[in-house]
């Protein structure tokens, strides 16, 4: 009997929550939230998947996998409970499982012991065995329409650009459009995947922005990955990963004769191995802790959080701006701004010498600035409650957990906790950090990032001491994810660091200097390299120029660029001709050399030494200044909200005023 003919009523149309109550969330995936729940009549806990349904669904294929879930009866198969449909909304109900994922669980621990990856790999392959034994015997059922991977994910995800992760997908699924399928081998090269993930906290290539670790897995080229650590681990180990990663899928094992493998037929494989594990993660101060160091781990820490606080009550400076702290010690590198998601309250956040800062706007009568991370740093950049960072001895990027350590700050008693147990998180795998470093930008001394108009893409582009790197924001995992890496003598001192835009192009280009005119109508012309190109990595605009010290480079609009040339703004396309229409005036002049500049929507503001001068981009007409001999002005940040300092003149080294722009923010 097919098994579309089955009866469909095992798919109650009536309220779940006559049945079931939601007690809290515990997860979410790539097609719904799961939850933590309770039978209201039996007060038994069960785990359920909410997975909202949207029109052009295939609803006979969910079906299908419930039904296949509700036959598949085994001690290592959670059980099935029920589903519910209701309100556009599909509630499947299985056994809840108190113990925890395994990525719970290492999150906890650490890396697992051989013994511990060996008895997960052979559990796992002994389910995989009844699931292909159970599709065999059973004549209602077929392989292809067996669809977890195939028939779900295209049934209820089609939706999404992308669809779940890659980093656990066989070469043959990778490449399924341009090969023609898959079969269940594809599960024997999970099973290898998650035995590496055990071993070293995440699979191999987890660095790479999916798309990227797709494109590598369906080149031909692809050499399967393998246990880092040579000497760590056993023969028997290495070779079970070796043999699950067979490229070949018709030379990979099956589950049966991987179930003879040496590795997961040793003894000792009991069910005691679990019970240990559990402990582990349950009781953490029983056992040793894992723990991972580096030169900037190594660095000499103070025990207690440092605190400032302001001296005076805050006032305005001329119209524009508002002073928002008075007498700060601190050396002071960038600034941005955050608002909290909860309390809605504003803060500004520094990068200092001595480590980053936040400063509460919405407590200005008690200005107290509180030390968010102990490293120094040159640069930050806010994303979607992620605070991203150039820190450290040796200069990294790092990705901070703006809420959880938040969180943090108001724990008390933590300042003898502070170091132990907040940094460097010792005992978390990256992805679980507060504070995590990102791979492969060791050395990165500038960042810019760019927002693709065309895509709606997020890039960050890195400079590091021999080439740049590229990263691009992926939603689902909440990162900036590495998509290419470049090998190439970047100008020191490299004053101009600036992605653009281009139109039909997937990536920017990177603007690493500006030169004098080279073509008829040019004001200047842009150095860039070309992200998009694997043979030239130049752009074809000719022959370069004699350099000329640009301040500043910015993409106003999709072909629209303000360059910054000591006295001058021009505006200019992306070929580097001036540009003049009703809104936008071609050029504009000052008469001081200007040190940074900040674009509002309608106007440009230019800073100087001692003060700065608003411009109107349409009129070329002064909107606002402010000029004091008596004070030295620089210009901290301007992301979203625009962050001053200054200091006295005949006292460079005294302590600093801060102050922000009030009721403007920065639209480019």
């Amino acid at each position: 009997m097919d098994i579309c003919s089955r009866p469909s009523g095992e798919i109650q149309r009536k309220n779940p929550q006559q049945d079931f109550e939601l007690i809290q969330r515990v997860g979410s995936g790539t097609y719904g939230d799961v939850y933590k729940a309770r039978n209201i009549q039996t007060g038994e806990l069960a785990a359920v998947k909410i997975i909202k349904l949207e029109p052009g669904d295939d609803f006979s294929i969910i079906q299908q996998e419930i039904f296949m879930v509700k036959e598949c009866m085994h001690h290592n198969i959670v059980a099935y409970f029920g589903s519910y449909l209701c309100r556009d909304k599909l509630w499947i109900c299985m056994e809840y499982c108190g113990g925890g994922s395994l990525q719970d669980i290492y999150h906890v621990t650490g890396p697992l012991s051989e013994l511990q990856i060996a008895y997960v790999c052979r559990e796992t392959i002994q389910v995989i065995t009844l699931r292909y034994s159970f599709l065999d015997t059973d004549s209602a059922y077929s392989w292809a329409d067996f669809g977890v991977a195939a028939k779900i994910t295209a049934t209820i995800a089609k939706r999404k650009s992308f669809i779940g992760t890659p980093y656990w997908m066989a070469p043959e699924v990778a490449a399924v459009e341009k090969n023609g399928g898959y079969n269940q081998l594809c599960d024997i090269w999970a099973v290898g995947i998650t035995s590496i993930e055990l071993a070293e906290l995440q699979p191999p290539m987890f660095d790479l922005h999916p798309m990227r670790a797709l494109f590598l897995m369906s080149k031909s080229s692809f050499q399967p990955p393998k246990l880092k650590h040579k000497t760590k681990w056993t023969t028997a180990f290495h070779n079970f990963v070796k043999v699950s990663l067979t490229k070949n899928p018709k030379k990979r094992p099956t589950a049966e004769k991987l179930l003879t493998h040496l590795f997961v037929g040793q003894t000792g494989l009991t069910r005691k191995v679990a019970l240990e594990l559990l402990d582990k993660r349950n009781n953490p101060d029983n056992h040793q802790h894992f723990s991972e160091v580096d030169d900037d781990d190594l660095e000499p820490l103070s025990a207690v959080r440092h605190i400032i606080r302001s001296t005076n009550k805050h006032s305005r400076m001329g119209a524009c701006f508002s002073k928002v702290f008075d007498g700060c010690p601190l050396n002071i590198n960038c600034a941005t701004s955050w608002i909290h998601p909860d309390t809605k309250d504003q803060y500004l956040i520094f990068g200092t010498e001595d480590g980053i800062y936040t400063l509460n706007l919405n407590e200005l009568h008690e200005a107290t600035m509180e030390q968010l991370f102990p490293r120094k740093c040159t640069w930050l950049y806010i994303i979607n409650n992620n605070l991203m960072s150039l820190s450290g001895k040796t200069f990294q990027l790092y990705s901070h957990n703006l809420i959880g350590l938040f969180e943090q700050l108001k724990k008390p008693g933590l300042a003898s906790q502070f170091h132990t147990h907040r940094f460097p998180d010792k005992m978390l795998p990256r992805r679980f950090a507060l504070t995590t470093k990102i791979p492969d930008t060791k050395g990165c001394h500038k960042c810019c990032i760019v927002r693709n108009p065309y895509t709606g893409h997020k890039y960050l582009c890195g400079a590091l001491q021999f080439g740049i790197i590229l990263l691009q924001w992926y939603e689902p995992m909440q990162r900036f994810m590495l998509i290419k890496h470049f090998d190439f003598p970047l100008p020191n001192p490299l004053k101009v660091f600036e992605m653009l835009v281009v139109p039909e192009q997937e990536y920017p280009m990177v603007c690493i200097a500006v030169s004098q005119a080279t073509e008829p109508g040019q004001v200047v012309h842009f150095e860039t390299i070309n992200l998009n190109s694997c043979s030239s990595w130049f752009t074809e605009m000719g022959s370069t120029g004699r350099a000329v010290d640009a301040i500043h480079v910015t993409q106003l609009e999709r072909d629209t660029l303000l360059v910054c040339l000591d006295k001058n703004l021009k505006i200019v396309n992306l070929q580097g001709r001036l540009k003049s229409n009703k809104k936008l005036a071609s050029e504009l002049s000052f008469d001081f050399t200007i040190g940074s500049v900040v674009c509002l929507q309608d106007s440009v503001l230019a800073f100087w030494k001692h003060g700065m001068q608003g411009k109107s981009f349409k009129s070329n007409e002064v909107t606002q200044e402010i000029s004091d001999p008596s004070r030295v002005f620089r210009l901290l940040g301007s992301d979203r909200v625009v962050v001053l300092e200054s200091r006295p003149t005949d006292n460079p080294t005294a302590l600093s005023n801060l102050y922000i722009l009030a009721g403007h923010e920065n639209s480019y």
